[in-house]
């Protein structure tokens, strides 16, 4: 199953796991959809878990 992600500090905020766990769901696509506080000394982490396809894409929200 495929992972995606919307990335951000704030990210309580984000309606974007919501919309897209919705559109996933009703199209049949085998996915989720999360949010994630990301903070800068985790960055590296999670580029390495896109590269090692662990992630399979994200988004970015403000202020980012």
């Amino acid at each position: 199953m495929k992972k995606y992600l919307v990335i951000g500090n704030p990210i309580e905020h984000s309606l974007s796991p919501l919309l897209h766990n919705y559109w996933l769901k009703k199209n049949n696509i085998k996915a989720t959809y999360d949010k994630q506080k990301l903070h800068d000394e985790n960055l590296s982490n999670l580029i390495s878990k896109i590269k090692s396809k662990k992630i399979s894409g994200i988004n970015v929200t403000v202020p980012f």
